[in-house]
């Protein structure tokens, strides 16, 4: 049990980023640096604490560290103490390496931990030169570091011969300040486990007092080395920019090739023009197709949907074939006479009683058959719609659309190369994904409005039902008692449904037939079902279109430059850290 409790006080419950990585450098004139070190963490969840391994292979050492804590409340100092107690911090040194364990309770907020120490002996002063080959920032860091920059202060300035090489991440960035004596290393991101190295050769006079001598030449073989590194990442970032250009001009060569084969196929098929009928801004008159023909008309569509089919069901009720009946908490639907689709007859016979059905029994039944037989009415109540539609024009629209798909997925298949290839061409890339974007899609909203999906007939039908339901939605401006009476709106009740704009039109025949509509049952049901519903057990639409989607399958020279890839051989390989 104490072993438990043990474990849970140790173990972190969240997750966490580092969100700024700062360490400044002051070289001394003996060969010693004087490391700060100050690590941004965002903590998301609950920690106890950080750690921080710092490698002292090939090195003479460190001196005990001094520990910092700032957060919200300010900069609180540590005490060094192997009690494990809160806002304390552990040492423990070996040969090889110095760990740094900071105990501090924190939950979903910021801090930084500021760590300042000595490291010793980290320049060696060779015949010729002397050299800083330092892994500043080691591979044992299990977590990216954003936002890293490293100061390196020389002890002089005005130093002509400081040359400094950086390998690691090729997007970084090194400045040589020779008349500071400063080496200036900006990353924006470094991996998890990735490695940042400084090479920096400058004359034996700056680290004059330095004991750590090695009696031999070494400035031509460094040269020599580095040169070596810095032709391989200039290399490998040519061959980088290479592939993101031939990427590019595939990608502009796929857009010619696309819309060059669009534009031999209308050349050779060329679009049906139809007369257009004159806008009708309301019309009064019950649509001569069904609920649900009217919706695939409306949609543009090749099968029947959920509001289309609830709006078929009231026809059904209206024709006195089916009864709706409100029972507890959900709607009953009675046959009186059995409808002749086979949904219908499939909601009754199989899912109910063969005599009725409440909406309660059919969230519960089989989603998957239910989702069958709604595929199979979909299709059948599109039957006949062929004479609506001209195919040739639809598929010629279809094809823009799945042209301006296809260049979509394109561009940004190319972005994601781009940032995985050569980071530094991201404004370029996203510049080109953002107008192939405007572009594609611009000339698929210009082909919609100019080729017509329907044949002259559709185009009259399609007009009709247009103003249809803009005089539902707004049949708070219309006097409805002129468009029929109670009778008649309980016609154009279903295709209210149909449209989507049930809930406004009940509103409004409320206040208008309030007489009526107490008298009738039947016409607050309509309400009840057609708008959305007071529950789950009482929304025929909704329990219909959750069985479909339930039931549907559903990333040279020691100047100022870029950084380049390998090693130096620099010590500090194993640092890194993380929290805990």
């Amino acid at each position: 049990m104490g072993l438990i409790q043990f474990q849970t006080t140790v173990q972190a419950d969240g997750n966490y980023d580092i969100n700024k990585y700062f360490v400044n450098v002051n070289i001394l004139k003996d060969g010693n640096a004087e490391i700060t070190q100050k690590i941004t963490y965002k903590f998301d969840g609950s920690f106890h604490g950080v750690y921080y391994n710092q490698d002292l292979k090939g090195i003479k050492g460190v001196e005990t560290p001094k520990v910092e804590i700032k957060d919200n409340l300010g900069t609180t100092p540590l005490s060094k103490s192997n009690s494990a107690l809160d806002n304390t911090f552990s040492v423990k040194k070996s040969a090889d390496k110095m760990q740094i364990k900071i105990y501090h309770n924190i939950s979903d907020q910021s801090a930084t931990y500021i760590y300042h120490y000595q490291l010793l002996g980290v320049v060696t002063n060779y015949k010729d030169t002397a050299a800083l080959n330092w892994k500043i920032i080691g591979t044992g860091w299990d977590e990216p570091l954003n936002n890293v920059k490293i100061l390196i202060h020389l002890p002089k300035k005005n130093i002509k011969n400081l040359k400094a090489w950086s390998h690691g991440p090729l997007n970084g960035y090194t400045d040589v300040d020779k008349n500071k004596g400063l080496v200036t290393m900006t990353i924006d991101n470094v991996n998890a486990n990735q490695f940042v190295e400084s090479h920096i050769i400058f004359p034996t006079s700056v680290t004059a007092s330095n004991t750590n001598v090695v009696n031999k030449n070494a400035k031509a073989d460094i040269l020599k080395q580095e040169q070596k590194l810095a032709n391989e990442a200039n290399n490998q970032r040519a061959r980088r920019k290479g592939f993101f250009y031939f990427t590019l001009i595939v990608f502009v060569l796929l857009i010619v090739m696309i819309y060059m084969f669009l534009y031999r196929s209308l050349k050779k098929n060329p679009i049906n023009k139809h007369n257009m009928p004159t806008t009708i801004n309301h019309w009064f008159e019950v649509p001569e197709v069904s609920p649900s023909m009217a919706n695939i008309i409306l949609h543009k569509s090749n099968r029947g949907n959920g509001d289309g089919l609830t709006g078929d069901l009231l026809v059904e009720v209206n024709k006195r074939n089916l009864e709706i009946t409100k029972k507890d908490d959900t709607f009953e639907i009675k046959a009186l006479k059995m409808p002749d689709d086979k949904l219908f007859q499939y909601l009754i016979n199989d899912i109910g009683d063969k005599e009725k059905v409440t909406i309660k029994q059919i969230n519960h039944s089989s989603k998957s058959k239910l989702s069958d037989k709604f595929e199979s009415w979909s299709k059948r109540a599109a039957k006949g719609s062929k004479i609506f539609f001209d195919a040739d024009n639809k598929n010629k629209l279809y094809s823009f659309f799945i042209a301006a798909m296809a260049i979509t997925m394109l561009a940004v298949l190319m972005v994601v190369i781009s940032l995985i290839t050569y980071i530094q061409m991201w404004p370029l890339a996203l510049a080109i994904f953002v107008s192939s974007l405007i572009i594609t899609w611009g000339v698929y909203i210009y082909a919609k409005k100019r080729i017509s999906v329907y044949t002259e007939k559709g185009e009259i039908l399609a007009n009709e039902l247009r103003g249809f339901r803009q005089m539902l939605k707004d049949i708070e401006d219309i006097n409805v008692a002129e468009v029929g009476d109670l009778i008649l709106w309980e016609q154009i009740l279903p295709y209210a449904v149909a449209f989507g704009v049930s809930g406004k039109v009940i509103k409004a025949l409320k206040m208008r037939f309030q007489k009526e509509t107490e008298m009738d049952p039947n016409f607050v049901y309509y309400y009840y079902w057609g708008a959305a519903g007071l529950s789950a057990n009482m929304n025929f639409t909704s329990s219909i279109n959750n069985s479909i989607n339930t039931g549907a399958n559903s990333s040279v020279g020691g100047s100022s430059g870029g950084f380049s890839g390998g090693s130096s051989g620099g010590f500090g390989g194993g640092s890194g850290g993380g929290a805990f």
